[in-house]
């Protein structure tokens, strides 16, 4: 089905709640509107590291698995949960943009030849 995108956010700390689940995916809807065409899901794990000691423990792991081009997982760390998310879905987009224009780099004419040389090298082989 074209367009359609699967968005799952987890979480194993006991502070996040229906209200910030609500907001992290409605700014993931938001961000990923612009890729919605060749993303197939999204994936979001927020996880307390050393538990509730504080510090530098809080962990985001965002996946996406892209149509065309395989999957693309970052993960950041940080103080606060948001942080960490803003900052791993600001690298996921540059990702993600970067594969993006790999794949539009590849000209498709030149593929084809390659591909046709190779299917009348093999011919030549054979007979």
């Amino acid at each position: 089905m074209e367009g359609f995108m699967s968005v799952d956010v987890n979480w194993s700390a006991s502070d996040f709640n229906e209200e910030s689940k609500n907001i992290v995916s409605r700014q993931l809807q938001y961000l990923l509107g612009r890729y919605r065409a060749v993303t197939m899901r999204v994936r979001v794990r927020f996880s307390d590291v050393n538990g509730p000691k504080g510090g530098m423990d809080k962990r985001c792991v965002v996946s996406v698995k892209l149509r065309h081009a395989g999957e693309i997982t970052i993960t950041g760390e940080g103080v606060s949960y948001f942080e960490v998310f803003q900052a791993s879905f600001e690298r996921l987009v540059r990702s993600i943009r970067r594969e993006l224009a790999k794949q539009r780099d590849k000209p498709i004419r030149i593929n084809r030849r390659e591909v046709s040389a190779e299917l009348v090298k093999n011919e030549h082989l054979t007979e």
